[in-house]
Parts: C-alpha cells; sequence; structure tokens
C-alpha cells in the first residue's frame, strides 16, 4: 500500500562539463597508448627529450598551452589527448602519409572521443592526406541515413611549401619557413583562438605566441591568401593572422560552428527520446522533438554561431 505522503528530492546543481575542443596529438615517435594530459611536465615525462632535445610532440603541447600573454580568450587550453604511434613506414612521403592515416584509422575504431587533431610531421604528402582525411570524415546523408556515425574530425596542419596544392574542407593549414617549422604554428595557432570555442570569434587578427614572422614577399603573401593558406603578417606595425580561414575558403569558426550545432543538436535529441518513456506520433511529440531542435538553434544564436535578426532578436 503506498504511503499518504512521499518526498521526492532532486538535485540538478551539479556543474556541467565545459565545452570545449577536444583536442588530440600524434606522435609517431614511438608507441604509446592514448591518454589525458593536463600539463607540460606530464607530457615531458611520458615523451622524454632525445639527445638533450625536447619531441616534436612536446614543442606542440607547449605552444597549444603557453599562449596566456597574447591570446584574447579568457581561458587557456589545459587539456590534450596525445596517442604515440610507431615510426611511420614507407621509402617516399606518400607512402609513410598512408601509414599515417592507416594508424589514424586503426585508433578510431576503438577510440574516436575527439575532434580536432594535429601531428608531428609537417611533409606536403602528410599534411594533404591528413586533409583528405578530415574532409571524408564528415558523413553524407546517405551515409547517415546508412548508419554511419558521425565522428568528423578536423585537422590543423603547417607548412614551409608556399605553393602546396590542395582545397580540403574541414582542413586549417598555416604557412611558416622551414627553419621555424619547430615553433609549431599550427599548435600555437590553435592554442591562441581555440579556447574561445563554442563562441564564435574571428579567427583573423588574432597573435599567436611564439612564432616567427615569416620572410614573404608580397607577391607570396597574395598567393598564399589566393591558397587559403593562413600565415602570421604586419601591416602598419600590427602583427596578426590572415585571414582565418580552412583549406577550402570557409572561415574557420563557420566550420566550428556548423560542427558544434551538429553535435549539441544531436545531443538534445538523444536526451529527449532517453528520457521519455514515450514520444508519441501525436502534435505533443513532435513538438517535444522540435524543442530540442530550437533549443540548439537557440543555444548557437547565444554563442554567435547563428545570427540575429536586427528588429526581433531571433536566430535568422
Amino acid at each position: 500500500m503506498p504511503k499518504d505522503v512521499i518526498v521526492v528530492v532532486n538535485i540538478d546543481a551539479k556543474p556541467k562539463a565545459a565545452e570545449a575542443l577536444d583536442i588530440l596529438l600524434i606522435s609517431t615517435a614511438g608507441a604509446k597508448d592514448i591518454a589525458t594530459y593536463r600539463s607540460l611536465d606530464e607530457v615531458k615525462e611520458a615523451f622524454p627529450d632525445v639527445a638533450g632535445q625536447p619531441q616534436r610532440i612536446y614543442n606542440k603541447c607547449a605552444a597549444l598551452f603557453n599562449q596566456g600573454k597574447t591570446t584574447l580568450a579568457d581561458s587557456l587550453i589545459r587539456k590534450v589527448r596525445i596517442v604515440g604511434f610507431p615510426a611511420l613506414e614507407g621509402d617516399t612521403e606518400a607512402e609513410m602519409a598512408t601509414d599515417l592515416i592507416e594508424k589514424i584509422t586503426t585508433l578510431q575504431e576503438t577510440d574516436h572521443d575527439w575532434d580536432t587533431f594535429l601531428t608531428d610531421h609537417d611533409e606536403d604528402a602528410v599534411v594533404q592526406l591528413c586533409a583528405k582525411f578530415a574532409e571524408d570524415s564528415e558523413p553524407t546523408a546517405a551515409e547517415l541515413g546508412a548508419g554511419i556515425e558521425d565522428h568528423r574530425k578536423v585537422y590543423f596542419g603547417q607548412t614551409s611549401n608556399r605553393d602546396l596544392a590542395g582545397s580540403h574542407r574541414r582542413s586549417v593549414i598555416i604557412y611558416a619557413d622551414e627553419q621555424n617549422l619547430e615553433e609549431e604554428a599550427d599548435a600555437a595557432y590553435l592554442g591562441n583562438v581555440g579556447p574561445f570555442y563554442p563562441v564564435s570569434v574571428t579567427w583573423k587578427f588574432k597573435t599567436p605566441q611564439g612564432i616567427t614572422m615569416p620572410d614573404l614577399t608580397d607577391a607570396q603573401r597574395d598567393a598564399l591568401e589566393e591558397a587559403n593558406i593562413n600565415f602570421l603578417t604586419s601591416e602598419y606595425k600590427r602583427q596578426y593572422v590572415k585571414n582565418g580561414t580552412c583549406w577550402d575558403g570557409e572561415f574557420i569558426d563557420v566550420q566550428l560552428g556548423a560542427d558544434y550545432i551538429a553535435h549539441h543538436m544531436r545531443e538534445e535529441l538523444y536526451n529527449i527520446f532517453q528520457s521519455n518513456a514515450k514520444v508519441p506520433y501525436t502534435d505533443t511529440g513532435f513538438a517535444l522533438v522540435a524543442s530540442g531542435v530550437f533549443a540548439s538553434l537557440n543555444r548557437a544564436v547565444e554563442l554567435g554561431i547563428i545570427a540575429k535578426d536586427p528588429e526581433s532578436e531571433a536566430g535568422v
């Protein structure tokens, strides 16, 4: 027999996990299980110096973390996942690049809990194939309908080749002179602007800490702009990166914003279907599903991903 008085206390005050980019650094200096690192000391212990010199993956992480002097964000990236692969196999850059993608694909079979990745290789073939991998990671509507899961990735890479050919979606390439590649401009750029995520901000006009101004002529700068390769420049004594674009010309914040909407909306819809005993094929059920869609769109408006109508203040 039920009691006359039933008291249920729900506590909803626990903090939610911060929304942030899930970054994976890929080392090819030896096999090491994927793990999360929150300090450079931890990274140094796991990836110690070789012949008295830091490993590239340590430099990459240091560039990612050490952006406190120039970033405009209120926080810094302080968590990254790192995986170690054996040295790449192959007699040519193309073979090595293919081996790297095979290793990444194998990793995804057991761990795809990352959305942004960087590697310790800057060869043309590696940059091009990583960019293609990222582009192919976003499934089409037909593939989603066939049951393929959406684990889209974004690739950040750097190059010293001013004539690098490519135009892949979902990749961000930044130029650095060959002698300065170990400054890890790609990681510095991500570390400088990435903390704003998921708020939509302009990636142009930002000044990553610790990277050197490349030695470029005006014609070479124009060529990099036309190729949608980012680079540090100086205009009227102001240093900043231009133009804040992906390799296909899309603005970085637009691409990341679209990914955020897809991820957030999927989470909202799963929450609705799992927290309701029944979602009926009625107006009530359709309204319930629509509430999840609009919750994501309204969140995107708050974050500046979707523009507001100047009169109604509603998302356009």
